[in-house]
């Protein structure tokens, strides 16, 4: 706001402070409009963001359930954990209890060799070190750079042939180690040279790591063995002990020989708690609708979007999708939510969940069950059918976006109307100053012309005879 000085200086009528109150008075109006429209949308774009979260929120649990295994889920215990751990995966398996008796562990195989005076300054020989595991042959060239224990060790690591080295000290000298890095007997290692010295097979240069089943001048510390374990009276052989692809689902781990009963049970409980994140969520998204959206007949007022064909519109479709059949169940015991147990409160709009329907019926159908939620070769559950409504609303093309995209604009919108403003009450503020300059002006040649009159009265009034 200009401020001017000489603004008052010949009559005193027109200040500064008249001046600011001129414009304020002209300003006011329109300020207080835009500053009311303003507040509003963004009033507006954060209502329609708790409305998205709420409905992404949503969107996590039927996601959840439109998956081909939601309504499987499954438990396992073990009677003997110390022999026997178990775990399951949901979409294969199914209930079931067997005897595992474990007879024999899985164990990878250990080889040393002679004892060296030196780990790291002796040489034994050089040429070609052959490592065969589970039929994988790794040549590994030894020369003067690595000719000494160390070096052997080293190379080895380094060649990554299934096996693993080390040097050990034992007190009376040091060993070489070679150990499997996986169990099983098709892991057993073989081990033949091409020695410099022309001999392959004797005790000296690297003949002395031979282990080919025909000469052994490495010892066997630890044999290769299988893990073998009978399952239900059925025997079973593995390599590892992570026992898989026996009974569908089911992954058997074996720590110690014993017997374990392990049991696989369906989790209702899990399923029931990922219906009731449905529920939840869904009920969530109708209290954060009437917070922003809904009427109080109390007080006769509305919420910052009643009416707004948006929100309408996310109610109405979700509300469709809660009481269609899905294709495929028309003639099934089992056609919509309200059969196992979900209904709607007219009065809230919000669901309720009887969770003792809903086990009764997941025990007798479960295949229906999942149809209902699910995709399926018939079409989509209704929990699929939800996910492809909310990633309408929730797209980048979406209701939701355009409706915040347009109250961005608006927003731009109010912004260009203050420059506007602040463009027209500047060019008032000039006309004013300069109106009332002129004013000022002539107000002051007024009185001069008073002050003039005055004098030539004066000067024409008679003046007072004098007595002497």
């Amino acid at each position: 706001m200009a401020s001017i000085s000489s603004i008052g200086a010949g009559s005193g009528l027109f200040t500064n402070d008249l001046l600011n109150q001129l414009v304020q008075v002209e300003r006011a109006p329109t300020e207080a409009r835009l500053n009311r429209r303003e507040a509003e949308t963004q009033a507006k774009i954060s209502a329609f963001g708790m409305i998205r979260s709420a409905l992404e929120a949503l969107k996590t649990p039927m996601e959840a359930l439109s998956q081909p295994d939601s309504m499987r889920s499954y438990t396992s215990s073990s009677s003997n954990e110390s022999v026997v751990g178990v775990s399951v995966d949901s979409s294969t398996a199914n209930r079931g209890s067997y005897t595992v008796d474990v007879q024999q562990l899985a164990q990878a195989q250990s080889l040393a060799s002679a004892a060296f005076a030196d780990r790291d300054t002796t040489a034994l020989g050089s040429g070609t070190l052959s490592l065969t595991v589970g039929g994988v042959t790794t040549d590994i060239e030894i020369d003067g750079s690595n000719n000494t224990l160390q070096g052997v060790a080293d190379a080895i690591n380094d060649a990554n042939a299934g096996v693993s080295a080390g040097v050990v000290d034992t007190g009376d000298g040091y060993r070489l180690v070679l150990s499997s890095d996986s169990s099983g007997t098709a892991n057993e290692m073989s081990i033949s040279v091409s020695d410099d010295d022309g001999n392959n097979t004797d005790s000296g240069g690297l003949s002395q790591f031979v282990f080919d089943g025909t000469t052994s001048n490495m010892e066997q510390t630890v044999a290769a063995k299988d893990a073998i374990l009978d399952i239900n009276g059925i025997q079973v052989t593995r390599s590892t002990n992570t026992i898989e692809n026996v009974v569908d689902g089911v992954t058997f781990d074996v720590l110690a020989t014993g017997v374990s009963t392990v049991k696989v049970t369906q989790d209702e409980e899990a399923v029931v708690q990922k219906v009731q994140d449905f529920v939840d969520k869904f009920n969530a998204l109708q209290d954060q609708i009437k917070k922003v959206a809904g009427y109080n007949a109390e007080t006769e007022t509305g919420g910052l979007l009643n009416g707004d064909s948006t929100i309408r519109a996310i109610q109405s479709d979700l509300r469709q999708q809660l009481t269609k059949i899905p294709a495929g169940l028309e003639d099934s015991p089992i056609r919509m939510l309200a059969d196992i147990g979900i209904t709607t409160d007219p009065a809230s709009g919000k669901l309720e969940f009887d969770q003792s329907v809903f086990k009764e019926k997941l025990g007798e159908n479960p295949e229906a069950m999942t149809a209902l939620f699910a995709e399926s070769e018939q079409g989509g559950g209704i929990a699929a059918q939800m996910v492809a409504s909310a990633e309408r609303f929730l797209g980048s093309d979406g209701l939701l976006a355009n409706r915040t995209e347009g109250l961005g604009e608006a927003l731009q919108e109010i912004e260009d109307q203050r420059f506007e403003l602040d463009d027209r009450i500047a060019a008032f503020e000039k006309r004013l100053i300069q109106q009332f300059s002129a004013a000022d002006q002539l107000i002051a040649q007024i009185q001069s012309t008073g002050n003039f009159v005055q004098q030539q009265l004066a000067a024409l009034a008679p003046q007072p005879r004098s007595n002497g």
